[in-house]
């Protein structure tokens, strides 16, 4: 019980500014905001994928902010990977008082995991498939459109759904569309 009430005490201050009210508007210049997202996603890839996204954006003016993201995708059947990080552009070009839609655009570079198959043992009567994994180094330029909804003055909600074009690698896919459903919560 003691652990309990030393955890709760130390959390409490936490949670309570977390819930504070902000009183300076949202999407202007100097905030930051932090959160998460999840998705999911079709393409070149067999299986399509499901992709977490964390995120970290700054807002150089109101309405325009620049965003570090990183992703992690999880492709098909085959369980085929994909981690990486990306810088992108945001412009807010519809704001009201709790709802905006934004564009976005910027480019993702990190490293794929994809299982392929070979013909190993081959002579000219037989031949046996062999699965094997390939790791290489992928980048993909981005264009999106999403809204994000202010729950509050420090939480907001994101939908986007985006466009991912890179080059094809073997049968790693150059296109893919996604999804993504998220949470923001503005620091400062």
């Amino acid at each position: 019980m003691k652990n309990y009430l030393l955890m709760l005490s130390l959390l409490f201050p936490v949670y309570s500014w977390a819930q504070s009210r902000v009183e300076t508007p949202w999407l202007n210049q100097g905030q930051v905001q932090v959160g998460v997202g999840v998705g999911a996603g079709w393409g070149d890839d067999v299986g399509g994928h499901l992709r977490a996204t964390p995120y970290a954006q700054y807002f150089l003016k109101d309405g325009w902010a620049l965003r570090l993201e990183g992703r992690y995708n999880y492709n098909g059947p085959d369980g085929n990977q994909y981690a990486g990080a990306g810088l992108l552009t945001q412009y807010h070009f519809l704001r009201t008082k709790r709802l905006s839609v934004f564009g976005q655009a910027g480019y993702f570079y990190g490293k794929a995991d994809y299982g392929l198959y070979r013909t190993v043992d081959l002579t000219p009567t037989s031949g046996r498939l062999e699965r094997y994994r390939e790791q290489f180094n992928y980048g993909m330029f981005n264009l999106g459109v999403g809204a994000q909804y202010q729950l509050g003055s420090r939480w907001s909600i994101n939908a986007l759904a985006e466009k991912n074009v890179g080059r094809k690698i073997g049968r790693f896919g150059a296109d893919s569309f996604n999804t993504t459903l998220g949470i923001g919560f503005r620091i400062k």
